[in-house]
């Protein structure tokens, strides 16, 4: 006998790169919401899996109803899966950030497609096929149905209102994981094992270039003892090392972190983790006490050494002072930091980016990611350089020499590549040189005019 429903995450890591690999953690919620309704569930997590592999093991499932993830990224494999799973399931689902945003380009290969948050959504379809009450699914919110449901045509049931208090949802079935392979991969590449968990749902802010068709921004988070008891599973029951909070934005109410941190501290938690925080809302009251409840490294996307590009152009509202301030008050906790910054975003010139490459050379970072700007669909900076398209293969680069621009841009791409490679290489050599850097200012001053000189 098959299973009720088989959750599939269609992302094969090729390892070309030492990057995080973490569990899909949206499936994870589903898996364990239908198990709570007594369902038989199984996760297909394709990371450490061939393509052959991954459709064996949906043919073994032999699943009643399957349901797909898609992020930009993976278009090509979902539908390629959902192809598979048709030949033996009953329904065959498309959800996440891609199918939420643009529902009817899965509708051809996909039978429905749930839009937004899934645990209710998916437990109602299984209900409604087992026949627990009336089987309309049209009366289950957040779905689009393919022409199947409705005489041919495509239909869209409504809205489905967001989860507010998000404590009544069990925590992610990581029981349905290989968790094992994930310890492997981390074990070999740095030497410690870490997973990934979520505080909170959405985000309040509007950034220009950031894509949320899932969450929204409604921002919803999970009570101080919720968090803490989940931290405390995966600590002593899944023995991880640390944790990476994959929220949208981890600190939007500094008040709340406040509490979480008196929360694990109170218990006793032993397991680092790390987060991202806007620039605005962190200080040195804060940071020190994050660093108290183990909090190692904190990442800001500080994205642009100059304000107009920041808050003109990016629509991020915060400023440059903000951020050397922010950093430095994580520094001075003992906290590592990390940054996220953009190069050559749509408006920007010489001198702008040349602030950006400076500002991430010369701030005290443990790390940082500059890459090119990718305009995602449904974002600001998407529909400011639509008509300028080039090509819409959304597959993610593995490093920043794997960029490409997929718009047409007044810069080259060899010279955002190179202030890039500019922006790390002066980082290294100031941390390498300490206060001796001074002595190479005359080539810091030659790479910024070839910068300049370059189309």
């Amino acid at each position: 006998m098959g299973v009720d429903l088989l959750l599939i995450f269609p992302y094969f890591y090729d390892g070309r790169s030492r990057h995080w690999q973490f569990p899909p953690l949206g499936i994870g919620y589903i898996a364990a919401y239908a198990k709570t309704l007594g369902y038989r569930v199984e996760i297909l997590d394709c990371t450490f899996l061939s393509q052959d592999e991954a459709v064996r093991r949906i043919e073994s499932a032999k699943p009643r109803v399957a349901g797909i993830y898609s992020m930009l990224s993976m278009v090509n494999q979902a539908k390629q899966l959902a192809k598979v799973c048709r030949e033996s399931a009953e329904v065959v689902i498309a959800g996440g950030p891609m199918p939420s945003a643009y529902p009817e380009i899965f509708l051809d290969d996909f039978d429905i497609v749930v839009q937004g948050e899934g645990e209710l959504s998916v437990s109602e379809i299984l209900e409604k096929l087992d026949g627990r009450g009336e089987s309309n699914l049209g009366n289950v919110k957040g779905l689009w149905l393919n022409g199947r449901f409705n005489g041919g045509k495509k239909s869209f049931t409504g809205p489905r209102q967001l989860i507010n208090n998000l404590d009544i949802l069990p925590f992610p079935a990581r029981e349905l994981y290989d968790n094992e392979k994930y310890k492997a991969h981390y074990r070999r590449n740095y030497k410690y094992t870490m997973t990934s968990m979520i505080a909170s749902r959405g985000c309040p802010f509007s950034c220009d270039f950031c894509w949320r068709p899932d969450y929204g921004r409604v921002y919803r988070h999970r009570s101080p003892a919720n968090i803490a008891e989940e931290m405390e599973e995966i600590r002593y029951k899944w023995r991880y090392d640390r944790i990476w909070f994959a929220d949208e934005i981890f600190i939007v109410d500094k008040k709340h972190v406040m509490r979480l941190c008196d929360e694990i501290v109170g218990r006793g938690i032993d397991i680092e983790w790390e987060c991202l925080s806007r620039v605005d809302l962190f200080d040195s009251e804060l940071a020190r006490k994050l660093r108290k409840a183990g909090c190692y490294k904190v990442i800001f996307g500080l994205e642009s050494g100059d304000d107009y590009v920041l808050n003109k152009l990016m629509n991020k509202r915060i400023k440059v002072s903000q951020s050397v301030s922010a950093v430095k008050a994580a520094k001075g906790a003992g906290i590592k930091v990390g940054a996220f910054f953009i190069l050559g975003y749509p408006g920007e010139n010489n001198e702008t980016m040349l602030k950006t490459i400076k500002l991430a050379s010369s701030l005290p970072l443990d790390y940082f990611s500059m890459t090119i700007p990718y305009p995602l669909p449904g974002t600001g900076l998407y529909d400011r350089v639509k008509d300028k398209m080039d090509t819409f293969e959304w597959e993610k680069p593995i490093h920043g020499w794997d960029h490409k621009l997929l718009f047409k841009h007044e810069f080259s791409l060899m010279k955002l590549k190179y202030g890039i490679w500019k922006a790390r290489f002066h980082w290294r050599m100031r941390r390498k040189l300490g206060p001796l850097y001074w002595l190479f200012k005359p080539y810091e001053f030659y790479t910024d005019w070839r910068f300049k000189s370059m189309k």
